[in-house]
């Protein structure tokens, strides 16, 4: 059994990547990785039990409980077969990959495809792209890019908690490697503080999926988190389509059984009007620059 055209979602964290993943792996003809292959990454077999995601008469509560094998991003399982998978301080490219593990590494997420008896594939990362290095893993794969208004993702992102990504770019905690002098002026000209270092980070990675972008325009598709949530029958129906899938009972009960909530203003809880303009601006300014398009 091969690995043939795997999906894989990226976007900045806390930009509803999870929502989406959630809502893919509930197709039909799709099978991903679970908290269990982050736990076990060996044990390819235990792929068997992801299936019970997939129950229909499966309460929400139980579903998305800590212990049940629901999806999951497993940084632990492609860093066991992929060293450096996990690095936070540059963006991964092509060449970071271990041409010998490559084998290996088809082999397992092939066992695990036949452990679901399912034949796509489906992966999220968010954070740096990774797209050029998963190419060089899998050369045929598809790219689903979900885009989120950077206001909402600061917000939610400052109310996580559980990654640092409000740790000023001067501080010794700063774990996402060398700023582009223009964001850093920028960033002091508006006042710095953990509020525009968390806007700093999200800017980072969308000019790393933007550049990796640039290699797969075919092989990839730019979604917004407001679409999926608006209309996510035609959205997901449109994803679908770009991967090459049919519409499935699977991902229409999914959909059915989704409560979709608009939290497009939900940083009003937690944002004063002063702070959202300043993160509001520092994207403006920090895009017009456009440093993706530029040589790395």
């Amino acid at each position: 059994m091969d690995v043939v055209e795997p999906i894989v979602i990226v976007g900045t964290g806390r930009c509803g990547s999870t929502l989406l993943h959630r809502l893919l792996a509930q197709h039909d003809d799709v099978g991903w990785l679970s908290t269990w292959n982050e736990v076990f990454p060996s044990m390819t077999g235990l792929s068997r039990f992801s299936n019970l995601y997939r129950l229909p008469m499966l309460s929400r509560r139980v579903r998305h409980s800590k212990i049940f094998p629901k999806p999951f991003e497993n940084y632990r399982f492609w860093e066991s077969y992929l060293p450096g998978f996990s690095r936070r301080e540059r963006p991964l490219t092509a060449d970071d990959v271990p041409v010998e593990a490559i084998p290996k590494v088809r082999e397992r997420v092939a066992r695990i495809l036949k452990a679901q008896e399912r034949d796509r594939l489906l992966v999220k990362v968010t954070g740096w792209a990774r797209m050029v290095y998963f190419d060089r893993i899998f050369p045929d794969a598809r790219f689903i890019w979900l885009q989120r208004h950077g206001l909402s993702v600061v917000s939610s992102w400052v109310q996580a908690g559980w990654l640092d990504v409000t740790s000023t770019p001067d501080s010794p905690s700063w774990q996402w490697g060398e700023v582009p002098e223009p964001y850093y002026r920028l960033w002091q000209e508006l006042g710095g503080g953990p509020l525009l270092s968390a806007a700093l980070k999200i800017q980072l990675d969308l000019d790393d999926i933007r550049r990796n972008r640039l290699y797969f325009p075919e092989r990839t598709l730019e979604v917004t988190y407001e679409e999926l949530i608006n209309e996510p029958t035609a959205t997901l129906h449109e994803m679908c389509g770009f991967a090459h899938l049919s519409w499935s009972h699977g991902l229409a009960r999914a959909v059915a059984a989704t409560r979709f909530v608009d939290r497009t203003n939900k940083w009003r809880e937690y944002l004063a009007e002063e702070e959202a303009e300043r993160v509001v601006e520092f994207f403006d300014r920090a895009s017009a620059y456009q440093l993706w398009a530029q040589p790395a």
